[in-house]
C-alpha cells in the first residue's frame, strides 16, 4: 500500500480560504474507509499542531518545537515524508522534496502582485515556478486558476488538475447567535461582506456603493475578515462618490467585526439580507457558496472564478463600478421576490459542491501518479 504525507502546516495556522480547504479535505478524506482508497495517509504536523481527531489518517507530529513554521515546512517536513509522496493542500509546499503534489489555489501573485508584499510575492512566484518544472502532480481549485496558472507558469492546461472546494461544512455547525447581540444586530437589517484586507477583496468600492445606494437608514453593512500586513500590501484608496443616498450613509452604518469563527459567521449569514461579494479577483470565492448553503441571497462580482462557482445563483455587478454595485444593492433590498429566487436557486448551486466529492477527485488524481 502506497504512502501518502500530508503537509499538516495548516493545523498550526488560523483557518483561511487555504486552511479551510485542506481542513475539510483531510476531515473527508478520513471518512473514507482505507481499503476503497489504496493509501496509507499520514498527516505531517508541526509540534504546535492541532489537528482534528482522524479515525483513519495516521497523525504524526515531527520536528523540534519553537521552530518557525516556515523553516519547519522547508526543512523537517521534505525530511518526514522522504519515503512517501508528499501531499500539499494549502498553496505553500517544500521548495526541495522528494515527491510531491502541489495545491496552488490562484495564480494571484502574478496577476496582482501589488497586493502582496515584496517578499512574500517574490518567494511564492519562485516557489510555483519550481513547482511547475519538478513537482510530481499539480492542483487547483478552479478551471479559472488552472488556465491563470498554466498561462502564467508555461505549462499546458491539463498538467494542473481541478478539485473543486466544498460548501457543506456548515450543515454540522450550530450558529452562534450571541453574536447578533454583541454587535447590536437583533432585529437590524444589514447587508454582509467577508472578506480579508486583501486589496483585490475590493471592499473599499463596496462601502462607496453602499455610501452611494438608496439605502435605508436602518440598513446596516457588517464586514467581515481579517488584516494580515506581512502578507498584503496596503490597500490603495478609492475615491468615494460625492453624492449619498437620500437618507445618506456614514460609518456609523458599517460594521467590521474582525475574524470570527464558523459558529458566529453562520448565524450572521442565516441573519443577513443578503451577501455581498465585490472581489475583483479569485482562486475559487467560498463565501457565496456558504451563503447559498444557509439560504442566504447573494450579489457578486462577475469576474474570475465567481460566475463559475456561482452559476445562475447570483446577482452579478461590475466590481469596477460603484455604480453598478449600487443598482445591485438597491435591487436586493426592494425586491423580496428576487430575493427569494436566488435562495432557491443559491440552494439548489451549492449542493454541487461537497467536500466527499472533493476528496473522491483528490484520490483519484493522486492514484493517476502512481
Amino acid at each position: 500500500m502506497k504512502t501518502v504525507y500530508i503537509n499538516g502546516k495548516f493545523s498550526a495556522q488560523r483557518t483561511t480560504g487555504v486552511q479551510r480547504f485542506a481542513h475539510h479535505i483531510v476531515q473527508a478524506l478520513d471518512r473514507q474507509p482505507l481499503a476503497e482508497t489504496g493509501v496509507r495517509w499520514v498527516l505531517l504536523c508541526p509540534p504546535a499542531g492541532q489537528p482534528a481527531a482522524l479515525e483513519h489518517i495516521q497523525t504524526r507530529h515531527v520536528g523540534p518545537s519553537g521552530l518557525p513554521l516556515h523553516l519547519w515546512e522547508q526543512g523537517v517536513l521534505p525530511l518526514a515524508a522522504r519515503d512517501g509522496l508528499l501531499l500539499n493542500l494549502a498553496g505553500s509546499a517544500p521548495m526541495l522534496a522528494a515527491r510531491q503534489c502541489v495545491t496552488l489555489h490562484d495564480a494571484a501573485v502574478f496577476d496582482h502582485p501589488e497586493a502582496y508584499t515584496w517578499v512574500f510575492g517574490a518567494w511564492y512566484r519562485a516557489l510555483f515556478r519550481r513547482h511547475a518544472r519538478h513537482a510530481a502532480g499539480m492542483l487547483t481549485v478552479s478551471a479559472f486558476s488552472q488556465g491563470r496558472l498554466a498561462r502564467c507558469l508555461g505549462v499546458a492546461p491539463a498538467r494542473i488538475r481541478v478539485v473543486y472546494n466544498g460548501s457543506d461544512h456548515l450543515d454540522a455547525v450550530v450558529a452562534d447567535e450571541s453574536i447578533l447581540d454583541r454587535h447590536g444586530l437583533r432585529g437590524r437589517r444589514y447587508l454582509l461582506a467577508v472578506g480579508s484586507t486583501n486589496p483585490t477583496k475590493n471592499l473599499a468600492r463596496l462601502e462607496a456603493a453602499f455610501a452611494q445606494a438608496w439605502v435605508p437608514q436602518d440598513v446596516l453593512l457588517v464586514i467581515v475578515g481579517a488584516d494580515n500586513p506581512r502578507v498584503f500590501a496596503g490597500a490603495r484608496e478609492v475615491e468615494r462618490p460625492t453624492t449619498e443616498g437620500p437618507l445618506g450613509a456614514d460609518a456609523a452604518r458599517v460594521l467590521r467585526t474582525g475574524p470570527i469563527d464558523d459558529a458566529p459567521l453562520k448565524a450572521l449569514y442565516q441573519h443577513a439580507l443578503a451577501l455581498v461579494f465585490p472581489s475583483t479577483y479569485e482562486g475559487f470565492g467560498l463565501p457565496p457558496l456558504e451563503a447559498m448553503r444557509c439560504a442566504c441571497p447573494v450579489a457578486a462580482a462577475q469576474v474570475a472564478s465567481i460566475p463559475e462557482v456561482c452559476g445562475e445563483a447570483a446577482l452579478y455587478f461590475d466590481p469596477t463600478a460603484a455604480d453598478d454595485m449600487a443598482l445591485s444593492l438597491q435591487r436586493l433590498l426592494s425586491e423580496p421576490a428576487l430575493r427569494q429566487q436566488l435562495v432557491a436557486a443559491g440552494q439548489r448551486q451549492a449542493a454541487r459542491f461537497t467536500w466527499e466529492r472533493a476528496a473522491d477527485c483528490l484520490v483519484a488524481e493522486l492514484n493517476a501518479l502512481t
